[in-house]
């Protein structure tokens, strides 16, 4: 890896740990962990599919920015049917669906790649859009004539009624799952980008590749420094591979963070442990 072209990265994540949540441009954010993952890789055409997105949008809603059923039609038209973005059906390359510059190449990319990308394009048509933290996938919501609208771009960004949500839910969570508020949680930018690392994460650790899931938490600790569960997750990946220094210095900033109550015990055991094993390793 150039360590020129890690430090860019690296110093746009880092720049994107210390902004507010909502001063987050989520698109710039995942182009750069895709950038992350992949050093190598010119980020340029990325960007200007974007834009183009974003004026193919713009051109299609013409003269009438106020009508707000077109506005929805403009980003459903330009990304689905134009562009043939869709959700992903097979999970076995989670990683890939999870990398926004893949999801461009193939036109096919995971709930929140797919999320992040109809807001972009309607935030550009001037409408107030927030994703939705739905248990079985993120959804968007569009506020239309002060009420909100949510749309599926899993599936092409239709909109999705309580009956349809109730549907998905069940077939999530089984027969016994209820549709409450609690179910339709707004999401921030920095969590849209941290689930992203997250199924980068679990899927490389389901194909054991422990230094790839290392990569991704440490993206993810770049863009949210003061998550203290992600501290003892980098932990515990720099334990497993033996890089007991690491492993020691990440719990130590674990614990020095609030939360993380339900772990703190064992962490606190595990950091005497290692520091024995760093002391025995000195040890001639």
């Amino acid at each position: 890896m150039s360590a020129e072209v890690q430090a860019n990265a690296e110093d746009a994540l880092r720049t994107i740990g210390v902004l507010d949540a909502d001063a987050i441009d989520p698109i710039d954010g995942a182009l750069w962990l895709a950038k992350w993952a992949e050093p190598s890789l010119n980020l340029d055409p990325y960007r200007r599919h974007i834009d183009t997105l974003v004026s193919d949008a713009r051109a299609y809603l013409a003269d009438d920015r106020r009508d707000d059923a077109l506005a929805l039609e403009a980003a459903r038209q330009i990304l689905d049917r134009r562009y043939g973005y869709r959700g992903a059906q097979s999970s076995s390359q989670r990683n890939d669906e999870a990398n926004i510059t893949r999801t461009i190449d193939r036109r096919r990319g995971n709930a929140t790649v797919l999320a992040l990308m109809y807001r972009h394009v309607l935030r550009a048509l001037e409408r107030e859009v927030v994703m939705i933290d739905f248990a079985p996938r993120t959804l968007v919501g569009v506020f239309t004539g002060g009420t909100r609208t949510l749309i599926d771009p899993f599936d092409g960004g239709r909109i999705v009624h309580a009956r349809e949500l109730r549907r998905l839910l069940k077939a999530h969570q089984g027969e016994s799952g209820e549709l409450t508020p609690r179910h339709l949680v707004p999401m921030t930018p920095r969590q849209a980008l941290l689930s992203l690392q997250t199924d980068i994460k679990v899927h490389h650790l389901l194909h054991a590749a422990p230094e790839a899931a290392l990569m991704a938490v440490q993206a993810a600790v770049l863009i949210a420094p003061d998550e203290a569960y992600l501290w003892r997750e980098l932990a515990l990946l720099h334990e497993r591979l033996d890089q007991l220094l690491d492993a020691t210095r990440a719990l130590e900033r674990f614990l020095q963070l609030p939360g993380g109550a339900a772990h703190r015990y064992t962490a606190s055991q595990m950091l005497q442990t290692l520091r024995r094993r760093i002391e025995s390793n000195r040890t001639p």
